[in-house]
């Protein structure tokens, strides 16, 4: 819609002679343009704001050692149909501080795409409907469904999830991995992430995790045990339980149980 807008993020894909390929986040290094400024303008920082109807080409370019390089996207800007629910940014669970670190080759990590849109709900689990890439696959790679599991190179890799929007642009979120390569036999980890713009508290059972909104927090539980969790949004509040991530069944009641078969990590919704 006209006034609407949409944050554009730019991953570069660098590599070097005899190393692999990595990726990073250059959306401020790159130059944003668009080719038809009266359908949508786009500032330094890849923000583009609707203009009026039609369609125009954003463009980022960025000088390499071979020339400049470039990334466009098609951008459909309409004024019919109301408002659309669309995708703004994305944040991934665990987030890149502090860094998720695997000890052990074939050891697995659960990573999570929670959206964030521009109408109800603001908060979504998109962990299914992303595209997950590792920047380096020797050190881990990462399936379909976001699990990281441990290569055989120790070292670190970027775990990106890539989505499109409604509006034609493509959102990514980003997390770093490390993995070591070494022995460890530590117990499987539970972490909890709570999202959107409520409050609450989460409990578990068996006892290890106790948590409240905006804070990650951690537990280790015994291989396969079957850990139940429960959200309470903050007492005498207008905050609700908004769901958790699909990882966590049943994702759409308070108290949800997950299998601790891999180091794994649920979000949590709280709206206000």
């Amino acid at each position: 819609m006209i006034g609407q807008t949409a944050q554009f993020q730019a991953v570069g894909t660098f590599s070097k002679t005899s190393h692999p390929s990595t990726t990073r986040d250059i959306t401020s290094e790159v130059q944003w343009s668009s080719n038809i400024v009266s359908v949508a303008t786009i500032d330094n920082g890849g923000l583009v704001t609707a203009v009026d109807n039609g369609t125009t080409v954003i463009t980022a370019s960025m000088n390499g050692s071979l020339g400049v390089v470039t990334g466009t996207s098609n951008l459909n800007v309409s004024t019919s149909g109301g408002g659309v629910h669309d995708l703004l940014s994305l944040s991934i669970i665990p987030p890149p501080s502090p860094v998720q670190v695997l000890n052990n080759l074939g050891e697995t990590a659960q990573f999570l795409a929670i959206g964030t849109f521009n109408s109800i709900p603001t908060t979504q689990d998109m962990t299914n409907q992303v595209t997950w890439v590792s920047s380096d696959i020797g050190v881990a790679t990462i399936s379909s469904a976001g699990l990281a599991t441990a290569g055989i190179v120790a070292g670190e890799t970027t775990i990106t999830a890539i989505a499109t929007a409604a509006s034609g642009a493509t959102i990514t979120g980003t997390a770093t991995l490390i993995t070591n390569g070494g022995g460890g036999g530590q117990l499987p980890t539970l972490a909890v992430y709570a999202v959107g713009l409520g409050t609450g508290t989460v409990t578990s059972s068996p006892v290890g995790i106790n948590c409240t909104s905006g804070a990650g927090c951690t537990g280790n539980f015994q291989l396969n045990a079957t850990v139940t969790l429960t959200a309470v949004p903050t007492p005498g509040s207008t905050n609700t339980f908004g769901g958790w991530s699909s990882n966590c069944t049943p994702s759409n009641q308070p108290t949800c149980t997950i299998t601790m078969s891999n180091n794994d990590a649920v979000g949590v919704i709280f709206n206000h």
